[in-house]
């Protein structure tokens, strides 16, 4: 997997290369934790060659998007298609 951000002020833009597991789901996760505790309230993620994203990866950017939504953030998620 392979990231490649954007970002401003108040956007961060994460476009994602590659199939998603597990331990890159959680880097992910612990990335846009630290990006909410600097202020951003805007996070998209781009999935731009993502074919298989595992079922634990799955689960663990939904506990990061329900846990940013908690906070105010506003999380989208996106196919490149």
């Amino acid at each position: 997997m392979t990231v490649r951000i954007s970002s401003d002020e108040k956007t961060v833009n994460l476009f994602v290369d590659g199939d998603i597991y597990e331990e890159h789901a959680e880097c992910l996760k612990h990335m846009t934790l630290a990006y909410a505790r600097r202020g951003i309230k805007n996070l998209e993620i781009q999935l731009c060659s993502a074919y298989y994203i595992s079922a634990k990866s799955q689960q663990c950017l939904r506990f990061m998007r329900d846990r940013l939504c908690g906070q105010g953030v506003r999380v989208s998620f996106k196919p490149n298609i």
